[in-house]
C-alpha cells in the first residue's frame, strides 16, 4: 500500500469533488491540463498562508522534499478539496457554496494536521491560591491566628 498520491491522482480526487466526472468515466487531456495549470498556484497559495507547506521535508518525515509530486496520503482529501474551490472557475462553477464550505473544511484540517502535538501551555495555580492552603475559617486576631 503506497503513502503517497501522485498528482494525477490529487487530480482526479479534484475532479470527483467537482461533480465533473461521471462514475468510470475517464479524464480528457483538457480537463486535465486545466485542473494542472492551477495545481502549482494553489500550493503556493496554501504555503504562504501558513496553511500547509506539501514541499517540506518535515512534513513527510524525510530529508528531503517530495519528487514526483508525490502528496502525503494523509492531506490527500483537504488539499483536493482545496484544489477544488480553485479550479471551480474553470467548470463554471465559482459560486457554489458546496465547494466553498468543502475549501474551508479543507483547510481547517490541514491546519490541525500539521500543527504540534500540544500547542496549548498549561497554566499553573500559585500554590498559595489553592483551596487546600487557603483558611476556611476567621483567624483571631488577638490569639495570633
Amino acid at each position: 500500500m503506497t503513502t503517497t498520491w501522485t498528482r494525477r491522482q490529487l487530480i482526479d480526487a479534484a475532479l470527483s469533488n467537482l461533480g465533473v466526472l461521471v462514475p468510470g468515466q475517464t479524464t480528457s487531456d483538457d480537463i486535465v491540463a486545466k485542473v494542472d495549470e492551477l495545481l502549482d498556484p494553489t500550493m503556493a497559495q496554501l504555503r504562504v498562508l501558513d496553511i500547509v507547506d506539501v514541499t517540506a521535508p518535515s512534513i513527510l518525515g524525510t530529508p528531503s522534499p517530495p519528487t514526483n509530486g508525490a502528496f502525503p496520503m494523509e492531506f490527500v482529501l483537504a488539499l483536493s478539496d482545496c484544489l477544488a474551490w480553485m479550479v471551480a472557475p474553470a467548470f463554471n462553477l465559482a459560486g457554489d457554496p458546496a465547494l466553498k464550505v468543502l475549501s474551508d473544511q479543507g483547510e481547517d484540517t490541514l491546519r490541525r494536521l500539521v500543527r504540534p502535538s500540544r500547542t496549548r501551555r498549561m497554566l499553573h495555580v500559585d500554590h498559595a491560591l489553592r483551596g487546600e492552603n487557603r483558611r476556611t475559617t476567621r483567624g483571631n486576631f488577638t490569639q495570633g491566628t
